[in-house]
């Protein structure tokens, strides 16, 4: 398996194309990661959202304060000290970050298989001559394998800069900062088969892409309830009042039916899709 990943590699790092697909995908990776929506980074962001706020007429700090007041927000209810404000919003944000992570991934799930098959289907390059020795399941595994853990490595990184770029880690306890990152590689676990599953049927990247997004904005529109099977839209989205439910999946007091439920849901797409991937790619033809 070792040696079909380092031919991957090679063919890879010999293919403008995907160079080029990956170096998109890392850059919105950052971009991703780094839209917070709700969340408070550090001064300079604060400054921006009074700023924005200000040019339609809005007090920020009031409006944060007639917000605290709704919600019983003793903390916030007369705070109008920014560097305090700051302190109590990164230490509530600590459960944004595994959101904002599966966030900046969602691209690079999505398109990594294109980046990974796309360059080896000729018969005379990579993945021909690995058929011809290999057989029609290695191949593929090792791609599988080896784009797991370029994203288990990368993911990985991005939990951590997210961690200590948007939030204060030393606010909680150590069980739900790796529970954080737990839930963000079961999540990237799921979306590499799932991808790789989804480029073998559709045979096309760029359709398989598409199909995916689409299915991810709006097929749990269209089918209510399908958000309690899709991992991503499993991860709580962060908002100003997400805190207040600690027993959420990201919450201080996660019940332990809530996680395993989510880890098996993500087990069965790994599983599932893995297979499928596999039973369709043992009979396409390679061109």
């Amino acid at each position: 398996m070792g040696r079909l990943i380092r031919s991957q590699l090679y063919v890879i790092l010999r293919s403008r194309g995907a160079l080029i697909l990956l170096a998109v995908c890392l850059v919105f990776c950052w971009l991703l990661m780094n839209d917070g929506g709700d969340a408070i980074r550090d001064m300079r962001d604060l400054n921006d959202h009074i700023q924005r706020s200000a040019k339609n007429g809005v007090d920020y700090m009031a409006m944060v304060r007639n917000h605290a007041e709704q919600r019983g927000d003793e903390e916030l209810r007369e705070i109008r000290d920014k560097e305090l404000l700051i302190s109590i919003l990164r230490r509530r944000q600590v459960i944004a970050v595994p959101g904002l992570t599966a966030g900046g991934m969602l691209l690079l799930l999505f398109l990594l298989p294109g980046a990974a098959l796309t360059p080896g289907l000729g018969k005379s390059r990579g993945m021909g001559r690995e058929l011809q020795t290999d057989g029609r399941t290695k191949p593929l595994l090792a791609r599988m394998l080896g784009s797991w853990i370029f994203c288990f490595l990368l993911s990985t990184g991005m939990f951590l800069i997210t961690l200590y770029r948007w939030s204060d880690p030393g606010a909680a306890a150590t069980e739900q900062l790796l529970r954080g990152w737990v839930i963000v590689e079961f999540y990237v676990l799921a979306g590499v088969c799932y991808s790789y599953f989804m480029h073998t049927f559709f045979r096309h990247a760029a359709v398989a892409a598409s199909v995916m997004i689409l299915a991810e904005v709006l097929l749990h529109e269209v089918i209510p309830g399908l958000y309690l099977f899709q991992p991503f839209m499993m991860i709580p989205y962060y908002n100003s009042s997400a805190y207040l439910n600690t027993t959420s999946l990201l919450g201080a007091e996660c019940p332990p039916g809530t996680f395993l439920w989510y880890c098996a849901v993500c087990l069965i797409y790994a599983v599932v899709c893995t297979f499928l991937a596999v039973l369709i790619f043992r009979r396409r033809e390679i061109r």
